[in-house]
């Protein structure tokens, strides 16, 4: 084997400098991911003067109608190959065998059903969507692996390098299709230019190529656990789509449209950075499975830092939501400037739930996660038919709720088997949940009381830097809680100096 192809197969150990290298690589990644993020609300800023609030909705109903096929196509094998101590190109090279096969499957399926998503939805435009979206889950299988090699090696700079170019590319093509004035078409081919250029990065920025499949006890082994990790995927996905899917049945495409680009606007804001944090803290807590009080350790030393910065930022976002959204995408957004003002909260309670996987996986329990994806898609679903007779408002407020409900109960649940239970959260993040929340409060009465008569430039400003002093002042000044501020400072300047 190459040498440089050998660091992807390399066994896990733990290591003296694991605590620094993951906190490198989670501030590599949530930076490139940031990065990311700007592009795509930059794309969401152009395309929203580009294109009609229904054309965003016929493409969000065939997005979250599709969603779980992403996860199917990576039958969990991402994380798979990721987390397994030991692991041969030629295991690998099964898995890649089997994802490409599900790519492929999951393509002529989605193809083949295009003609009943039109009929339950009588709307004929959706056929034709539905078909050209098939190619992305074709494309995506061809590079799992690949991806899944590069976590492995914690390359996180080079998985955001590949992902931002992928994005970049979906965005240059999409508004020049909306330029020539092609309507929803622009939303279309944008993904399916995204996955081609990330499948072509992939195999450029990882060396290995697959070769003849072998399929012996260890990779039956990680199918298995692959089969758990997507059993928890596919049951996430659905809860996260069920309130377009409801509001796409019981009401017209441009409310769909509303409440897509309020939800594009939180995941490119606060949910992509629990995104990448996933693959970096399931990545690095794999490496210390063979000792469960360092994991316990640095899980909570992780848990702390990210909701240190992710939680004000999404209360600093709920406050700003209707400013920045009209700002952003123009006056004929404002509803869904309303909707995310309310969508923001779920951010401070998403951090706590959105770190169970990372406790499945490195002690490769992905069966618990799967029993808990079940539990999270009942939650969601009760919570959504509560509000959809509210309309969409009802459904943003009825998901924050859900939320709240699951946030601290996914912890217990994941942490069990190693001695993690609720004292270990509270004292990881009551202080800045407390902090958030407060900030939040205070934030929406400032701009109700006393900033309404100003523009809404002024208004983001002296919102967001009266959210920043307020937050600092529960959690620093109250709590006393400033260690995360010192770490990050310690890694920027690694960061810097090594550049």
């Amino acid at each position: 084997m190459a040498e440089g192809v050998g660091v992807y197969f390399e066994d896990h150990r733990e290591s003296k400098d694991l605590g620094r290298r993951a906190l490198r690589g989670g501030i590599v990644s949530v930076v490139i991911q940031y990065g990311n993020a700007a592009l795509q609300i930059a794309a969401a800023v152009i395309l929203a003067r580009l294109l009609a609030p229904e054309d965003f909705g016929l493409v969000a109903i065939i997005t979250v109608l599709t969603s779980f096929a992403p996860l199917l196509i990576d039958f969990g094998l991402l994380d798979a190959t990721a987390q397994r101590s030991k692991i041969t190109a030629a295991q690998v090279s099964g898995l890649f065998w089997v994802s490409s096969g599900i790519g492929l499957a999951v393509g002529v399926v989605v193809a083949a059903g295009s003609p009943l998503i039109a009929w339950l939805y009588d709307e004929p435009r959706l056929e034709p969507i539905a078909l050209c979206t098939a190619i992305t889950f074709v494309l995506s299988g061809l590079s799992n692996q690949h991806m899944a090699l590069l976590r492995r090696a914690m390359q996180f700079s080079r998985i955001g390098q590949i992902q931002f170019v992928g994005t970049l590319a979906g965005i240059v093509v999409a508004v020049v299709v909306a330029m020539s004035g092609y309507g929803y078409w622009a939303l279309v081919l944008r993904p399916i230019t995204t996955s081609f250029c990330v499948a072509c990065g992939a195999w450029f920025a990882c060396g290995w190529r697959p070769g003849p499949a072998v399929f012996d006890n260890d990779v039956k082994s990680m199918v298995r656990f692959g089969l758990h990790v997507v059993g928890f995927s596919v049951a996430y996905a659905l809860a996260r789509a069920v309130d377009r899917i409801a509001l796409g049945l019981f009401y017209r495409p441009d409310q769909v449209g509303y409440y897509q680009n309020a939800m594009n606007l939180y995941e490119n804001s606060i949910y992509s950075a629990l995104i990448q944090m996933h693959a970096v803290g399931s990545a690095a807590l794999s490496k210390l499975q063979s000792n469960p009080a360092a994991l316990r350790q640095k899980y909570e030393a992780a848990l702390s830092m990210l909701a240190f910065f992710v939680m004000p930022m999404a209360a600093i976002l709920s406050v700003t939501a209707e400013d920045l959204t009209v700002i952003l995408l123009g006056e004929k957004w404002r509803v869904a400037g309303s909707l995310l003002s309310i969508i923001a909260l779920r951010g401070i309670f998403n951090v706590v739930e959105g770190s169970q996987g990372w406790l499945h996986l490195s002690i490769g329990r992905a069966d618990r996660w799967q029993n808990w994806g079940i539990v999270s898609l009942v939650v969601q679903v009760v919570a959504v038919l509560g509000g959809l007779p509210f309309g969409a408002r009802g459904v943003a407020i009825a998901a924050v709720m859900a939320s709240l409900l699951i946030a601290l109960p996914s912890i217990i649940y994941a942490g069990r088997p190693i001695g993690i239970g609720a004292a270990l959260v509270v004292r990881a993040v009551g202080p800045q949940m407390v902090g958030a929340i407060g900030t939040a409060a205070m934030g929406w009465w400032l701009q109700t009381a006393l900033l309404t008569g100003y523009s809404s430039p002024v208004r983001i400003i002296l919102s967001g830097g009266f959210c920043a002093v307020i937050y600092l002042a529960i959690v620093v000044g109250l709590f006393r809680l400033g260690e995360p501020i010192r770490v990050a400072s310690a890694i920027v300047k690694d960061l810097i100096g090594r550049r």
